[in-house]
Parts: C-alpha cells; structure tokens; sequence
C-alpha cells in the first residue's frame, strides 16, 4: 500500500511537472515557428542580386572611362541613381548574408532552449531569462530580414528602367 502511494505521489510530481513546462515548451515553439516563417524573407535569389551590383559597377566604369561627350542632366542623375543602387544592393547582400548566419545560430538556440525545458534543466525563472532574450533576437532577425527583402525588391522596377535606358548608350560606347 505504502508503494502504491509513492508511485502514486510520483506520478502525480511529474505530471505536474509536464504541465508546468507545457506552457514554457508552447512558447518556445511559438518563437520556432516565427523563426521558420521567416525564412520567406531571407529566401532571396542573393546571385541575381550580386549580378546586379556587378552589371551597375561595369556600366559605371565604362561610363568613367569611355564616355567623352558632354554629359546631360538626366545622364548624370542616372549614373548617380544607378550608383546609389549598387551601393543598396551590396550593403543589402552583406546584411542578407549576416542575417542568414543569425537565423542559423537563433534555431540552434531555440532547439537547445527546446530540449533543455523538455529535459527539466533549467528552472522556471532561467526559463524566463533565456526567453525573454530569445524574443528580443527573434524579434530583430523577422524585422532585419523583412527590411532586407524589402529594399531589394523595391528598387527592382527603378534597376530595370536604367539598365533599359543606359543599353543604347552603351552599346554606342563598345566597339
């Protein structure tokens, strides 16, 4: 009978135990699955985009080197546009590249948050600690990652019209 009450006992110290780490595990996998849907903004075609920069840095050059005639008003704010967007594209890539880094390192701090609450290793209170950090980053890298795709993508339309204006003339300046 005293065996019955200890099993007893201790099934009822677990259980709990389950239901007090359920909510903290229901957290954690709500931050997972932010971080996972974030991976639609930072599924970025990043090549095309470093094509880009390197097409505009050429045109700038040739324009540097091989254009003698007077330049126009509208020629000059273009080439100064075009150069502002290779600037755009490059800090972009480079802060795509950063934020593809800390996406890997917030899922490996969430998978060990994860198993360390399911495993019973951290109390309650580090829980808390460890969560409200986690937060915060996961917050930032969703922000960080939305900006990035956002500023690549809004500059599309105006890359393609000066790329389209400055064909003819380049192709009067190549021999």
């Amino acid at each position: 009978m005293t065996a019955f009450v200890l099993a007893y006992s201790l099934l009822i110290t677990l259980s709990s135990c389950g239901r007090i780490f359920s909510e903290e595990i229901k957290y954690v996998e709500k931050l997972q699955a932010q971080l996972n849907a974030n991976k639609v903004n930072l599924n970025l075609d990043a090549p095309l985009f470093k094509l880009r920069a390197d097409h505009i840095e050429t045109t700038l050059r040739v324009f540097r080197n091989d254009y003698k005639k007077m330049m126009s008003k509208e020629l000059g704010d273009n080439l100064s546009k075009y150069k502002n967007y290779q600037k755009i594209y490059r800090k972009s890539i480079r802060k795509h590249e950063e934020s593809m880094k800390e996406q890997k390192s917030l899922t490996e701090q969430l998978d060990n948050l994860h198993k360390g609450v399911i495993a019973g290793e951290i109390t309650k209170e580090e829980f808390k600690v460890y969560y409200r950090t986690e937060k915060i980053d996961v917050e930032k890298q969703l922000q960080r990652s939305k900006e990035i795709s956002k500023s690549l993508y809004e500059i599309e339309p105006e890359y393609t019209r000066l790329t389209t204006y400055f064909e003819p003339l380049l192709a009067e300046l190549q021999p």
